[in-house]
């Protein structure tokens, strides 16, 4: 595991259908400081899929393959993971990792990789695993990439930690806390809400 440690390029090659799950080990991993290419987020308007495509094959570290029914009948994945096999599997600097997100046999050229088990949903550990971090490794990663970032965050009683709006992605700066009392419960609820879109979010305190 320890040479996934060092890993920091991830090409996430995935169905369109399986895209809401990549999207959250994608965060997660990113949130460890880890550059992830994944196609919704790193083609830019004008630009050629197919090329974007082949420089991210050639540049990243680690190719991951979430594999699926979906995937299988995919053929824009088919040619992703085809490409991805002969570049990958014999260079010494660089893995291909299988994520199976249900039973679908695994193609038969990788069938004897060991491959991360994500048929229960569990997102935290895929990231865990692609990352090779077991414990809290993943969270000191996380805490060490905000610290390089300077990013600014607030704790918001009744909601918890924020560093941006869920809704719009606003700074924490636009958001504010609020506190209300209900005198016939005799409870207290506090939270807090966007001045620029309007979220607001809360819960007993």
């Amino acid at each position: 595991m320890a040479k996934l440690i060092e890993l920091h390029d991830y090409f996430l090659s995935h169905a369109g259908r399986d895209k809401d799950l990549v999207k959250e080990v994608a965060k997660r991993v990113m949130l460890a400081g880890r550059d992830v290419f994944l196609d919704e987020w790193s083609i830019d308007f004008g630009e050629s899929i197919p090329g974007a495509i082949e420089k991210a094959l050639r540049d990243s570290e680690a190719f991951v393959l979430f594999w699926s029914a979906h995937a299988l009948s995919s053929s824009w994945t088919v040619k992703e993971y085809r490409s991805a096999v002969s570049r990958f599997l014999d260079d010494d600097d660089r893995v291909l990792l299988v994520v199976r997100l249900d039973d679908t046999d695994v193609p038969e050229l990788i069938r004897d990789m060991k491959w991360i088990d994500a048929r229960n949903g569990d997102v935290d550990g895929v990231a865990n695993a692609l990352m090779g971090m077991r414990g809290n490794d993943r969270l000191l990663a996380m805490q060490t990439t905000l610290d390089e970032l300077g990013i600014q965050m607030e704790y918001f009683p009744g909601y918890g930690v924020l560093l941006a709006c869920p809704r719009c992605g606003a700074p924490v700066d636009k958001l504010k806390g609020w506190s209300q009392v209900d005198e016939v419960r005799d409870d207290t609820y506090a939270g807090a809400r966007c001045s620029e879109c309007g979220w607001n979010d809360g819960g007993e305190i």
